[in-house]
């Protein structure tokens, strides 16, 4: 009997921690797939994540590799690639809605803001970003162009909620190239760091599009801002040799 009810232990927690390390290796999964389904959809261009490390039992994690690419027309490997990005999701909500998240941290994320008069790669994103969310306020028609699957996938993913109480943006970085008129602005910039808080504290909580739009704008914004300054004082010189007037309008037209 006591052989028996120590096999019978041994079995039981076996079995628990092949259940905890099939939870560690699916939750990794999905979280990569989710990524990678709605992101697309959300952004209208390639979008990928090289790994999830996510601990269920610490409700800490980290995602490496996370880049999205540009829209058609834009020749640059990427838009954004947001280095190093480390959560604290509040364990107890993993299975509630909206899930609580504490903190996420993105360090040392590189843009790439590329312009012509007609506008900038960042602010195309934006707009394919915000119409995405329009058209979830309104009754869901499949895209032509995706299979009923991913339509799904997107769909489970986005009916998901997230409460998230504070976000830091750090060592963020932006490859500013501008041309206009035979001038150019090609520069380096550093961003300054961008703290927010209580994404989501209506207690509804924000879907995944929603919460991309949130944090990706502020980002995107201080890129654009940084990038005017460029533009305003360096390079363009036909255009300031025009006229105040005739770089003002070039710059309306860019950053539109």
């Amino acid at each position: 009997m006591k052989k028996f009810l120590l096999g019978a232990v041994a079995l039981i927690l076996l079995l628990l921690v092949g259940g905890v390390a099939y939870l560690y290796l699916s939750l990794n999964t999905l979280v990569k797939k989710a990524v990678e389904t709605v992101g697309p959809a959300i952004t209208r261009t390639d979008v990928t994540l090289a790994s999830a490390s996510l601990s269920p039992l610490s409700g800490s994690g980290k995602l490496s590799g996370f880049v999205v690419g540009n829209p058609k027309g834009y020749s640059a490997p990427y838009a954004l690639r947001l280095g190093s990005i480390s959560l604290s999701v509040d364990k107890e909500t993993l299975l509630k809605d909206p899930i609580v998240v504490n903190s996420i941290v993105i360090r040392d994320p590189q843009l790439a803001l590329i312009g012509t008069p007609g506008g900038t790669n960042l602010q195309e994103i934006m707009r394919n970003i915000k119409s995405y969310s329009a058209s979830k306020e309104k009754p869901a028609t499949p895209a032509a162009s995706q299979s009923p699957s991913s339509t799904s996938a997107t769909e489970k993913s986005e009916s998901k909620k997230f409460l998230v109480k504070s976000v830091v943006i750090s060592g963020a970085k932006v490859d500013v190239v501008l041309g206009a008129f035979g001038q150019s602005v090609n520069q380096a910039l550093t961003l300054p760091e961008i703290r927010l808080q209580n994404l989501g504290s209506d207690g509804k909580g924000l879907s995944a599009s929603q919460l991309s739009e949130q944090i990706l704008t502020p980002l995107i914004n201080a890129a654009i801002d940084e990038g005017i300054k460029a533009a305003t004082k360096q390079g363009l010189i036909q255009l300031q040799q025009n006229g105040n007037q005739q770089l003002g309008n070039f710059l309306k037209g860019l950053f539109k």
